[in-house]
């Protein structure tokens, strides 16, 4: 059985963008950083996302991956350039009510609970779940449907924006498997899903 790992940058405050949708400053990424969290794409071949992550996230990583630097892009370091191939090479799926299915990447619409633990089903490696807290807090209430948080938190708190579990309707019970403390001032945390069995 697949796990389905949530992977999530946060504030401090638990918000995943300010109110504009952009991520926040101080954002303290580096190569230590950037390797760390390459690790979990490592044991991923499945990267589902909602449309607007998607549309802000593949494209320009795909552009890195294929050379053609975006305009805002940083130095290309040998971690920089190893996540853009890991993810490049993944298969993408796309949370969406209104896009087509492509070469590049399936869509899911509908009971998305439902369609993640078919998901969970197939053959091959960990599942990793990019979203926003309206389509998070349903799954996340989902018993056994999640099994891992990956979550990296900033040293920001900011006065607005989306929360990651704003839309959450059930306790959630964690395990702390592995933190992960970096001289810049993020924290990637890891959780086991307690009880996250699936019984399906």
């Amino acid at each position: 059985m697949r796990k389905i790992v949530v992977h999530m940058q946060s504030t401090l405050d638990n918000r995943i963008s300010d109110a504009r949708g952009l991520f926040w400053e101080p954002f303290p990424w580096g190569d230590d950083e950037q390797t760390y969290v390459n690790e979990a794409f490592r044991a991923a071949d499945t990267w589902v996302l909602t449309r607007p992550m998607y549309e802000a996230i593949v494209p320009w990583w795909d552009a890195v991956a294929a050379g053609h630097l975006p305009a805002d892009a940083p130095d290309i370091t040998p971690a920089v350039a190893a996540f853009a191939d890991l993810q490049h090479q993944m298969t993408k799926i796309v949370i969406s009510n209104a896009l087509e299915p492509t070469d590049a990447r399936r869509v899911l619409s509908g009971d998305l609970a439902t369609e993640l633990r078919s998901l969970k089903g197939e053959e091959g490696h960990d599942v990793l779940l990019s979203c926003g807290p309206g389509t998070l807090g349903p799954i996340a209430s989902t018993p056994g449907l999640v099994d891992e948080y990956v979550i990296a938190v900033h040293p920001a708190v900011i006065t607005n924006g989306p929360r990651m579990f704003d839309h959450l309707t059930s306790d959630l019970a964690l395990d702390l498997v592995e933190a992960r403390v970096f001289d810049a001032g993020a924290v990637v945390l890891r959780y086991r899903v307690l009880g996250a069995q699936d019984t399906g």
